[in-house]
């Protein structure tokens, strides 16, 4: 959640100042520390080169024991009953700022948590590009308090939390982030109204960055206000065409609002989120929805342990989201050792969590025949590792 959709470079509010990233970062329960907010037009300081290599191995225990070793309606972290590796990446990037105004961002990524990535819809190159990770440039431009502008494979502008485990407060992510995009073609432009406000719009190929249903772009608004040192709130839109028919009223809006409060050891985040779109190829046209929503809790217990809690809901009546329709309710309890070593950050996380799910498609898989049932147990061991071959 605490860096968002983009992983160890910046949140699903792609191109935020760096000072008030940090803030946001430290805000949404992150591993990072917390930073003073200053205006990014004022910011002279450029973050070093950055490059190294990102590993996520766990090992998911299921009191149901699916023989199909599968955690149903989840995209990441969805493998039960062995040791995986969920995730592998190679990166490299570079921050623009007021001393350096280019930057760059791109990678390479591997594992089992990229195939959820590739929709049934997808396009025939879907699956070498999803190997891709955030690929795109960036430029500060000195206009005013200075506007960012990034290009390429960016992350999209829903969710909190981010594609690599390792940012965020538990291993797991909630349904919700899982069937919002992590990865996006397109542009995204930020500028800091003041040294509280920030806006970003989004201009993107679509919901799905491997599927092509239509030729029109979507869009993408958010706006994050600084309400105190430790404090923010955040507002995030989206609205565009993802049917082959693209009338106006069969745009779908998403809409989240969050906020974080972090006091002492202690933060505390929030969201919830609405999703809706009108359906071209269903008998009378309904319009469907979906729903979510999560809360995060940590405690930083000592300097290498952090504790965290995380109750969630996802509700799909139907099926719009994660393609099965059901009301999922669940929480999430971690535990976090982090071993800084040189240049390794290094997490090893323990988690137990409890799912419930119901509906007429709602279940998990139970068993050798894999017949559905409403509940789950999970419990988790978890390995992330990062190495900033250049950073710090």
């Amino acid at each position: 959640m605490d860096e968002g959709r983009g992983g160890n470079l910046r949140g699903r509010a792609i191109a935020i100042s760096r000072p008030l990233r940090r803030l946001l970062v430290v805000g949404a329960l992150s591993t990072t520390a917390a930073g003073v907010p200053v205006d990014l037009g004022a910011q002279s300081a450029c973050a070093p080169l950055d490059a190294g290599m990102y590993l996520d191995v766990a090992y998911l225990h299921s009191d149901n024991e699916p023989g199909n070793n599968e955690w149903r309606t989840k995209g990441t972290s969805s493998y039960i009953g062995g040791v995986t590796a969920n995730n592998v990446t190679a990166f490299f990037q570079k921050e623009a700022c007021a001393d350096s105004r280019w930057g760059v961002q791109a990678g390479l990524q591997g594992g089992r948590d990229i195939n959820a990535l590739v929709p049934p819809d997808s396009i025939s190159s879907a699956e070498t590009l999803k190997h891709l990770y955030y690929t795109n440039v960036s430029y500060l431009a000195p206009l005013g308090n200075g506007l960012l502008l990034t290009g390429g494979l960016i992350p999209g502008n829903v969710g909190y939390e981010s594609f690599w485990a390792i940012d965020n407060p538990t291993y797991t992510r909630v349904y919700s982030v899982d069937w919002v995009p992590y990865f996006q073609w397109g542009v995204n432009a930020t500028y800091p109204l003041s040294g509280r406000v920030e806006t970003s719009l989004l201009v993107v190929s679509g919901w799905d960055y491997l599927a092509a249903p239509n030729g029109l772009p979507s869009f993408g608004f958010q706006v994050t206000w600084e309400t105190a040192r430790e404090r923010h709130l955040r507002l995030t839109l989206y609205y565009g065409p993802e049917q082959e028919q693209t009338a106006l009223d069969l745009w779908r809006l998403v809409g989240e609002f969050g906020g974080v409060h972090r006091f002492g050891h202690f933060a505390v985040a929030a969201k919830l989120g609405y999703g809706s779109e009108k359906q071209a190829d269903v008998a009378g046209n309904p319009r469907y929805h979906w729903v979510w929503g999560s809360a995060w809790f940590r405690w930083q217990a000592l300097d290498w342990l952090r504790l965290a809690l995380r109750p969630e809901f996802f509700s799909d009546p139907d099926g719009l989201a994660a393609g099965t329709r059901q009301e999922i309710g669940a929480i999430a309890t971690a535990v976090n050792a982090r071993i800084p070593w040189r240049h390794n950050d290094i997490h090893l996380r323990v988690e137990y969590r409890f799912d419930r799910s119901t509906g007429p498609e709602g279940g998990f898989y139970q068993g050798p025949d894999n017949v559905l049932v409403p509940n789950q147990n999970l419990l988790i061991a978890a390995l992330n590792w990062r190495f900033r071959a250049l950073g710090n």
